[in-house]
């Protein structure tokens, strides 16, 4: 079962975003990637990245998003966290993205 989680994160800025399993469990090698989307079954993905393993044995992963890739319009997003593995998808985290304005970026 996925956990269902809230983030939020400003525009612009540069971000880790660090998960764990829960219960640990080891992920050594797995591929985990993040989908940001508009709404739930949408065919534009607005942010699609991989994510690093950052402590596999205890199941630690962490997702960087950089400023290029949250330059993009202040709203509520949704986001999903899949392992990728062909055979073996699973999605391990969803909710919502909540990007909020900043004032350094017009």
């Amino acid at each position: 079962m996925p956990i269902v989680k809230s983030l939020t994160v400003y525009r612009g800025e540069d971000i880790e975003l660090n998960f764990s399993m829960r219960p640990a469990r080891d992920i050594t090698g797995w591929v985990i990637s993040m989908t940001v989307a508009e709404s739930y079954n949408s065919l534009t993905k607005t942010i699609q990245v991989t994510a690093t393993n950052t402590n596999a044995p205890a199941g630690r992963f962490q997702i960087l998003l950089t400023k290029a890739q949250l330059n993009i319009t202040p709203m509520k997003y949704v986001y999903d966290v899949f392992r990728v593995n062909p055979g073996n998808n699973r999605i391990l985290n969803i909710g919502d993205f909540n990007l909020f304005a900043d004032v350094r970026n017009p």
